[in-house]
């Protein structure tokens, strides 16, 4: 069975001699009840506490456990001014950062924008290039036939000293060996 507790609480000599009187007369409503006193708790005298005794200790401990709680509460509310103090220094340098860059990449753009001129010209001239090359190996491959049509057909040019395609025939030939 569960240990009860009393609690006495005598505030002058008449209310705790009536007090002794009704703790007689329970004690002896409970011995009528039950003879061999299992019912009974067993209170030693030194358990037995005043009401104002428990309530200070209640109270006490109650206090101690609040500020307990409010201790945390406290160390949990520090914990986050703290965190948020650290995210509001990250923003600020990933602001900065952001700011850099931007500028940065501002200056790379002006700088791109001044060099198309110059990169159009470029693909200009490449594209001049390439059609040099290909007029150039078209003009191989024309030289090329015509001396196979001289070598196969010498009779026909034997004055052909003079003849203009062997005069530019011969400005290749001075051009290739260089």
């Amino acid at each position: 069975m569960a240990e009860s507790r009393a609690y006495v609480l005598p505030d002058s000599k008449e209310d705790s001699a009536r007090s002794e009187e009704g703790k007689e007369s329970k004690r002896n409503a409970l011995e009528e009840q039950d003879p061999v006193g299992t019912d009974r708790p067993n209170i030693a005298p030194r358990e037995v506490m005043s009401l104002k005794e428990c309530c200070r200790d209640a109270f006490g401990k109650m206090t101690q456990y609040l500020r307990g709680e409010l201790a945390g509460s406290l160390e949990d509310y520090i914990l986050l001014e703290k965190l948020n103090k650290l995210t509001v220094d990250k923003y600020a340098e990933m602001s900065d950062t952001a700011k850099t860059l931007i500028t940065a990449m501002e200056e790379l753009d002006k700088k791109y924008k001044g060099l198309e001129p110059y990169l159009e010209q470029i693909d200009k001239v490449e594209e001049s290039v390439a059609s040099l090359e290909q007029a150039a190996y078209r003009l191989d491959a024309y030289s090329k036939r015509l001396g196979k049509h001289h070598q196969q057909h010498p009779k026909i040019h034997n004055s052909s000293s003079e003849h203009p395609t062997l005069k530019m025939e011969a400005k290749f030939k001075k051009l290739e060996r260089r």
